[in-house]
């Protein structure tokens, strides 16, 4: 995905999340306690983007990029904390290419196999064609923005 301005940043969206009893959805239960009072006064764009234009992350692994970590493999949360230690450990010093390699390998995610995880959409841009509905985060639709 080339970066179409040398000062654009890219904005993500959720592709995937996954409520408290670890259920993955593709729409948020605006329902959901750990939408209340958070974001009141913020609306929910629901977005459909063409999987040509979006970069599909796995969220957990996501901060491995950001603070340059080797990435584990996705199923290293089912190893016990001791064999992650010593992966993590024989994978620190690893040199850029391989920590490229295991970023693509384990911390992008193919839109056509999404994993029941928390999944983030990295975009370029969205057009008004992208925008399928906007609502409020949360709360009642007549109660937000109305003043008379």
């Amino acid at each position: 995905m080339p970066r179409p301005d040398p000062d654009a940043a890219p904005l993500w969206a959720w592709a995937r999340w996954v409520d408290s009893k670890g259920r993955a959805h593709t729409r948020p239960d605006r329902r959901y306690s750990g939408f209340r009072d958070q974001y009141v006064g913020l609306e929910l764009l629901h977005l459909r983007v063409d999987e040509s234009r979006v970069l599909c992350t796995d969220f957990d692994q996501y901060h491995c990029i950001i603070n340059h970590w080797p990435c584990a493999p996705l199923d290293a949360n089912t190893w016990p904390p001791a064999e992650y230690d010593r992966w993590l450990d024989g994978h620190w010093d690893d040199p850029a290419e391989r920590k490229r390699l295991q970023y693509r390998e384990n911390a992008i995610v193919d839109p056509a196999h999404l994993p029941d995880r928390w999944i983030q959409a990295c975009v370029w841009t969205i057009t008004p064609h992208d925008v399928v509905d906007i609502r409020p985060a949360c709360g009642k639709p007549d109660t937000i923005g109305n003043h008379g």
